[in-house]
């Protein structure tokens, strides 16, 4: 039997990612529609996509992920990521379908580390918060996934990393694997996916051998000292 996966952000890093992985997979049948298919944050759009066929699980991967700018791009953060995700629950509770949502490691206000599937969260900043408030509805649905990780491009993207931010972050085509593995187990309620602690510039220098080191304190926005999750999948 095929599994029929509606997976959204399609055309994002992690989505691509799990495109790339499941290719060769027979069981699992993944569609995933652009933006001008279904807009996730128009209730009406994602309706008429779900009357079009049906399937068996919906893989929310799309996200609002301009971490500093949704300080001021309220209105788009939280359409995106609380209404979007609300939108497609919906239709998962009404279909009485499995749901796995891609949360983060920011649900947490990162001043510890090693926070482990049953602590409590504290988000900090508008990114944030649009993550763990569409997490917590859906908690609230009994077949859903709640995945929390992080994860960069196959190519670290900035010239400098932070020496004194810790992660269990990973390279996209490390944690894609990982997410899918996790999504396709059954498991409900939370599961944390990432790698072993380290620090962001320890993880750049694994591919890129000239990236630069910089401090959390030299940038003028506010950075989790440590985010890394335990317990990890």
């Amino acid at each position: 039997m095929v599994l029929k996966v509606l997976m959204t952000g399609g055309t994002g890093v992690l989505g691509r990612q799990i495109l790339v992985d499941s290719y060769e997979m027979d069981d699992i049948e993944i569609c995933a529609p652009t933006r001008k298919q279904m807009n996730i944050s128009s209730k009406d759009s994602v309706m008429r996509y779900f009357s079009k066929g049906e399937f068996d699980m919906i893989l929310h991967c799309a996200a609002y992920t301009k971490t500093v700018k949704a300080t001021e791009e309220v209105v788009e953060c939280t359409k995106i990521n609380v209404e979007g995700t609300w939108n497609l629950l919906q239709e998962a509770i009404r279909r009485d379908i499995r749901f796995v949502y891609i949360s983060t490691d920011y649900v947490f206000d990162g001043l510890r580390g090693d926070y482990r599937t049953t602590d409590h969260i504290n988000p900090v900043g508008n990114y944030a918060m649009s993550k763990a408030s569409a997490e917590l509805m859906v908690r609230m649905y009994e077949k859903s996934l709640c995945i929390r990780t992080s994860f960069v491009p196959n190519e670290f993207p900035h010239a400098a990393a932070f020496r004194d931010q810790h992660t269990t972050r990973d390279y996209v085509d490390v944690i894609g694997p990982l997410v899918l593995k996790a999504s396709l187990s059954g498991k409900k309620g939370i599961a944390h996916v990432g790698t072993e602690k380290k620090t962001v510039y320890e993880l750049a220098k694994r591919r890129k051998k000239d990236v630069k080191e910089i401090s959390i304190v030299d940038v003028n926005f506010y950075l989790p000292p440590d985010t890394s999750l335990g317990n990890l999948e």
